[in-house]
């Protein structure tokens, strides 16, 4: 329907269903068929998206197990989706005590067939709770309504934002979509949900309380609830079925709603003839029919122990340490760091974690920009007294110097408010005072009642500027609560790398650094890893764990990226008839398969269609992460066609959406991209990207992406042969040299300044004599610095 809804709905008579951020309304009339009204709060642009999402879904929803969106319009000045009213009333109003054993099953058994079929569906719903649910217990049926926050993906990460910030419902709320747990969201995760709603349902109430976002966010992730049937008198067999859903780690569950109908089915079964339950085992019909690695991790017990030690002093001692994570590429450095998610949580810690860019080496202290964004946004989610308790601390902490960090984190001026500009110093000064304003920002976030764990990753790529800072942060004893955390791969950081000159000189001092080295995986936890992916002994998949050892080396990137491929190319497969993973060695050993992982990455890339290539290689131009309206602007097309492209990269497990932002799984499927990128055509593609950059951007806009749009012209600037655009991005190196001088980060200065000299020539003393002039001099200046 276009324009409002008077019309079509002035016929009906409306009754509230539902309460909260959005109203359910129930529309009957004598002769119109009945409808469902959900509105959102106009103020709400969450809320407004969700409504537009969940009406996007309609085609792959059906009436049969949902509540399937016909109309999104305005309705008496709101926006208001229309729905087709499958009858029920909602689950929430028949709870508050515990339901019967019968009236129970008769309602989990439709409910869990209603979740079967969304997954069926390739859908993870994500916010499965009674509010969500219309039950009619008389005719035995469920259906689901709530789908704005659904997502039609395999696997999905959530990013460790302020909890008042995560979509969904704390309450009901699966551990890994706290995005504390270093898991994906997935099916499973909805099976957590659906675990949640039937202990309400058994015992009259949830299996946790919490007094605020961040303990809930803690009962989920640490904290293991007392089994149903010590609440209420139920068979244990029940009880069972509902802890097995509540396992804090998918692979622990269900790992399909299929599997918990079954069991459901069976306990009706015995109910019905003889008002018991008695034991059975278990998920015997709960298959998985398609790959799903697990995401935990094998044979790093050791190294994970030490990384949580560290933490741990850093909270009781109040001190400051530097933990090294080391290894080649894919051993599964960010992975063990991650793992720090699950302590923070109870010590209300900070995780700011930022990773340097393999083809952005020269933008000054982008990294630990890209570390604290993430940290400013989720104070603003903070209720209106927190966050001006945070104000009023980052105010005090950065004093009139405060555009220092809004020229770093532009996110900051939404938190602390316009800034006056900074007066200029000399050099040193200037590094001194960059340095002790960032000291007391960092101290602002690192506190005894909340501790601060930074981690940067791939420090073999980072800039000399923010080398120095991390060097001179580490080493100040009025850095405390600190917990500093650098991965980097050890292979391609020499004797002559700035990054082990630095280490030597910090480990002259007193701060206390701690080196993990990680090896490669062991036949013995390669073999684990496929028998828990396969769900099969670990001596059938021994033959299988041995040539995949042999293949990668036990890098566990690698690893799973070679399984990944087997069965993509049919080699391994799941059998319907054994409901078990069938493979055949012979095959296996006769397919040719690179031995090296890029080539084997780019094989998959090669794979997938011409469109997502294309858009592939532009995200991969653009960094290891990339905003979505940045990859917007350099394809010249609509929002929506741009995910359009990359949705079945993103189906592949390749990269990942999160929040506005695109990022590759691993570096090495971001140099893949690239691979696919012919050398001769490199810099013709850095310079379209240049140009499509600056045409789309107003000068706020191009302020704050200077470096980006430098470096795109930068890797093209060979093919620069006009002298206007030669003079123009001269221009842009200059204002970048500058903008890094400012910070005192002096290498990253003259590198841009160089670039934009190489631009110009002897004629352009003449015609173009104040940018020639001041780029010589400010080049000079920084070579002396």
């Amino acid at each position: 329907m276009i324009g409002t809804l008077e019309s079509e709905l002035s016929g009906y008579a409306f009754s509230p269903l539902r309460d909260g951020d959005f109203p359910l309304y129930r529309g009957s009339s004598d002769s119109l068929a009945p409808v469902l009204l959900v509105t959102a709060e106009e103020t709400s642009v969450a809320g407004l998206k969700r409504l537009e999402h969940e009406f996007t879904l309609r085609a792959e929803l059906d009436v049969a197990w949902a509540a399937r969106p016909v109309a999104l319009s305005r309705y008496r000045g709101r926006l208001t989706l229309v729905l087709e009213d499958p009858g029920g009333e909602p689950l929430d109003r028949r709870l508050g005590r515990p339901l019967d054993i019968s009236e129970f099953l008769r309602i989990a058994i439709p409910l869990t067939g209603a979740l079967r079929r969304v997954h069926e569906q390739g859908l993870i719903h994500k916010d499965i709770k009674p509010a969500n649910v219309l039950v009619n217990v008389a005719s035995g049926g469920a259906w689901l309504t709530g789908f704005g926050i659904a997502v039609h993906l395999p696997r999905e990460r959530q990013i460790a934002e302020a909890p008042e910030g995560i979509a969904g419902t704390l309450a009901y709320m699966a551990p890994e979509q706290t995005g504390r747990m270093n898991r994906s969201i997935d099916a499973r995760s909805d099976l957590y949900s659906l675990g949640i709603t039937f202990y309400e349902m058994l015992t009259g109430t949830l299996p946790f309380s919490a007094a605020d976002p961040l303990e809930w966010v803690h009962c989920h992730v640490a904290r293991q609830p007392t089994p149903p049937g010590e609440r209420a008198p139920i068979p244990g067999q029940m009880s069972a079925i509902v802890m097995k859903l509540l396992a804090k780690t998918a692979e622990e569950r269900y790992q399909t709603a299929a599997g918990v109908e079954a069991d459901l089915r069976k306990c009706l079964a015995a109910w019905e003839s003889g008002a018991r339950i008695d034991p059975f085992p278990l998920a015997t019909q709960d298959a998985l029919d398609r790959l799903l690695i697990p995401e935990r991790l094998y044979g790093r017990e050791r190294e994970i122990e030490a990384l949580l030690a560290s933490f741990e002093r850093v909270v009781v001692n109040g001190s400051t340490e530097l933990v090294l994570v080391s290894g080649y590429s894919g051993i599964g450095k960010t992975s063990v760091v991650h793992e720090l998610h699950k302590v923070l949580v109870p010590r209300r810690g900070w995780f700011a974690s930022g990773k340097f860019d393999q083809y952005q080496r020269d933008i000054p202290y982008a990294t630990l920009a890209q570390a604290f964004k993430s940290v400013v946004r989720s104070l603003l989610g903070r209720s209106d007294p927190e966050l001006r308790r945070w104000r009023e601390a980052l105010r005090e902490a950065v004093g009139p110097n405060g555009q220092l960090l809004v020229n770093l984190i532009p996110e900051l001026e939404l938190v602390i408010g316009p800034q006056r500009p900074v007066p200029d110093l000399p050099a040193q000064d200037a590094q001194n005072r960059f340095r002790r304003v960032f000291e007391r920002f960092l101290g602002v976030f690192a506190r005894r009642e909340h501790p601060l764990a930074l981690f940067l990753d791939d420090l073999q790529w980072l800039d000399v500027a923010t080398l120095d800072l991390l060097e001179y942060l580490v080493t100040r004893a009025e850095v405390r609560h600190l917990l500093l955390v650098g991965a980097y791969r050890d292979n391609e950081a020499g004797p002559a790398h700035p990054l082990t000159r630095a280490l030597e000189a910090i480990r002259k001092t007193d701060t206390r650094v701690h080196q993990i080295v990680l090896a490669p995986l062991g036949l013995e936890d390669v073999g684990r890893l496929v028998a828990d992916a396969l769900h099969c002994e670990l001596g059938r998949a021994q033959p299988l764990a041995q040539l995949l050892r042999e293949k990668t080396g036990g890098n566990p990137f690698f690893t799973i990226q070679f399984l990944s491929a087997l069965a993509e190319e049919g080699l391994l497969a799941f059998d319907p008839g054994t409901r078990a993973w069938q493979w055949d060695m012979d095959r296996i050993r006769a397919h040719s398969y690179s031995d090296n992982v890029v080539d084997l990455m780019a094989e998959k890339l090669q794979r997938l269609s011409a469109p997502t290539q294309e858009a592939l290689k532009q995200l991969a131009c653009l960094g290891n992460v990339a905003p979505i309206d940045m990859l917007t602007l350099v394809r010249g097309e609509a929002e929506a066609t741009t995910h359009a492209a990359l949705r079945e990269a993103v189906h592949a497990g390749l990269i990942f959406r999160m929040d506005s932002t695109y990022k590759f799984l691993h570096d090495r499927i971001q140099q893949a991209a690239y691979t696919l990128i012919p050398e001769e055509h490199r810099a013709e593609v850095h310079l379209v990207l240049g140009r499509a950059l600056l045409a789309g951007m107003t000068a706020e806009q191009l302020a704050v992406h200077l470096f980006d749009v430098a470096n795109q012209f930068n890797r093209g600037n060979v093919l620069v042969i006009n002298r206007a655009e030669k003079t123009q991005v001269a221009t842009i190196d200059l204002r970048a040299g500058r903008k890094a001088k400012a910070s005192a980060a002096y290498a990253s200065a003259s590198a841009y300044l160089s670039a934009g000299m190489a631009l110009l020539d002897k004629e352009d003393w003449d015609s173009q004599y104040e940018l020639t002039f001041s780029l010589w001099l400010e080049r000079a200046e920084c070579a002396f610095l």
